[in-house]
């Protein structure tokens, strides 16, 4: 397969072995979509759960004022009272005093429901604004799923193409501009095709867990592994060098196989050079896995 073949089958994101690239795509567009739409969601319900508590915040500052209010006109009321009982014939009748002290009384107990109100409103704010920000929450957690879902490939436990080939993007910046070494190996599994064809999907499908099941025991928890295409497998391996990388690569080769004889993979690798960009990289691991390819022929 050249590297120009292997770009073309790359399209086809986290391809099922023999399954279809044009389903994939279409199924794998609703889910980005979807989570999109729930991050919005989630969004506006927060914004909404902020303006209920600025709301409640206001209504209770309002609250205050009306008690204070209400205790300026008790105070008032008070005041009318001692003047009623001092009253001795000045301008104010006894009447008019009594008529006044009634009416701060009446207009405090105004005040007081209405600070009653503003604080049941308030509390009524609040309670919409927990109610929205557990539903922000609840979005935000379902997006997370659903994007957790998209990122992984559901056969094998890797990272699927897209979100995967995103990472090691990461990687190769990261190496860049900290000088660490990185390598990146490129996994063919063999005969899968055969397997799927004289066994069933069935088999294939136990065949490529397989494999990528004993990629992650043999590589560490931070290394990126990626399901390329069909049958291919990309890992990133940070602070790593080629000879280590080789012999990680060696002993899952040899863990593949000793599982059912006839099981194996051909793998490449290729470490990080200056300036080297994703497709490089990609580029110079296909190389020497199509150069172990042909060694293992002319063995035979």
């Amino acid at each position: 397969m050249t590297a120009s073949d292997r770009d073309q089958l790359g399209a086809e994101d986290d391809l099922a072995g023999g399954g279809d690239p044009v389903v994939h795509r279409r199924s794998l567009r609703p889910r980005h979509r979807s989570a999109r739409d729930r991050e919005a969601v989630s969004t506006s319900r927060e914004e909404t759960a902020g303006a209920d508590l600025t709301r409640a915040t206001a209504r209770d500052r309002e609250a205050e004022q009306r008690d204070l209010n209400a205790a300026a006109r008790d105070a008032l009321a008070r005041l009318h009272d001692l003047e009623r009982d001092r009253e001795d014939g000045g301008e104010a009748t006894r009447q008019e005093i009594l008529r006044r002290g009634e009416l701060d009384r009446a207009r405090a107990a105004t005040d007081r429901a209405m600070a009653a109100e503003d604080r049941e409103r308030a509390a009524a704010d609040r309670e919409v604004a927990a109610r929205e920000r557990n539903e922000a929450l609840r979005h935000r957690a379902e997006v997370a799923e659903r994007l957790k879902f998209a990122a992984t490939d559901e056969l094998t436990g890797a990272f699927s193409r897209q979100f995967g080939l995103q990472h090691v993007t990461r990687e190769l910046e990261r190496a860049h501009r900290t000088g660490a070494g990185l390598v990146l190996a490129f996994i063919d599994v063999d005969r899968l095709k055969e397997v799927n064809d004289t066994l069933g999907h069935r088999a294939g499908d136990a065949l490529l867990q397989r494999v990528g099941k004993t990629v992650r025991a043999n590589l560490r928890s931070y290394d990126v592994i990626v399901r390329y295409g069909g049958d291919e497998f990309v890992c990133a391996m940070p602070n790593l060098g080629a000879r280590e990388a080789r012999a990680r690569l060696e002993k899952i080769s040899g863990d593949v196989g000793a599982g059912e004889p006839g099981n194996s993979i051909t793998f490449g690798i290729g470490e990080a050079e200056p300036g080297d960009g994703l497709h490089e990289l990609v580029a110079r691991a296909d190389a020497d896995l199509l150069a172990a390819r042909r060694a293992r022929r002319n063995d035979y």
